[in-house]
């Protein structure tokens, strides 16, 4: 059973070391995906639909490694473990391997008020 969820333009649905309590699966819209790094914000990617996010934190019990502000998104939360198993799978060998996903924000696309409009968003 799964469960879906709308989220308003601009909501922060985690943060970059909190406790993972879910991963999703996006449904419709955009989620960027931003890690910390020093005192700027790298967009590490864009999140379109069926994405899935927040995976690897949730099933490792690790916390989150980047923070996650939706766009406009749907959700649909509650995977069965042998999905989201696969998708860790493939998540740990794009990381060993860096490969970089092709949704990558651009430096063009990242403008520097977008990143101070995402910084105030993860401070409230």
């Amino acid at each position: 059973m799964s469960n879906s969820t709308f989220f308003a333009p601009k909501t922060l649905l985690f943060r970059e070391g909190d406790d993972a309590t879910n991963l999703m699966i996006i449904k419709s819209g955009e989620v960027v995906c931003l890690k910390s790094s020093k005192e700027r914000l790298i967009p590490v990617f864009l999140a379109k639909g069926q994405d899935i996010i927040g995976e690897s934190a949730m099933l490792s019990g690790a916390p989150y490694t980047y923070s996650a502000i939706a766009l406009s998104p749907e959700w649909i939360t509650d995977l069965t473990t042998t999905m989201v198993s696969r998708f860790q799978s493939t998540a740990s060998l794009v990381a060993e391997n860096r490969v970089l996903h092709p949704s990558i924000l651009s430096e063009e696309e990242f403008t520097p008020s977008l990143e101070i409009e995402y910084k105030k968003i993860l401070s409230q």
